[in-house]
């Protein structure tokens, strides 16, 4: 079996979907110098995992901004998703972050990050581990 080498990939990466409103904005103390924010309501991101040797369960590190307390839903492919409430560093412009397990299927799937009910924290790198 293949080992699974971890994955970094930066939310505002031109891959990813950004559906409805949610935009890259421009952010000197983010990773590669942006982050994806307007994440809310009907605004979503979508990352591609591809290439995935083998499924299991898996770390996901979320590296967001945040000036309140915000929630977040994390579904990977068509699984429930993971809801977590972060407050962050209480700044949009110091980077904080969470972990999760997630389950991982093999081959491609996406990651999507949403809140359905109201503001999303702004996102800036999630690694796979």
């Amino acid at each position: 079996m293949a080992a699974f080498r971890p994955v970094t990939v930066h939310a505002a990466d031109p891959g990813n979907l950004r559906e409805g409103g949610a935009q890259v904005i421009d952010c000197a103390s983010c990773v590669a110098g942006r982050r994806v924010g307007y994440i809310g309501g009907p605004n979503t991101l979508a990352i591609p995992v591809r290439n995935i040797p083998h499924a299991g369960e898996r770390t996901l590190t979320i590296t967001y901004e945040t000036s309140e307390p915000r929630t977040l839903k994390v579904a990977v492919g068509s699984a429930q998703p993971h809801t977590v409430t972060v407050s962050g560093a209480g700044s949009l412009l110091i980077p904080a972050r969470i972990t999760i397990r997630v389950w991982l299927p093999s081959g491609d799937s996406w990651i999507r990050f949403f809140n359905d009910a109201g503001s999303a924290p702004d996102l800036d790198t999630i690694t796979l581990s």
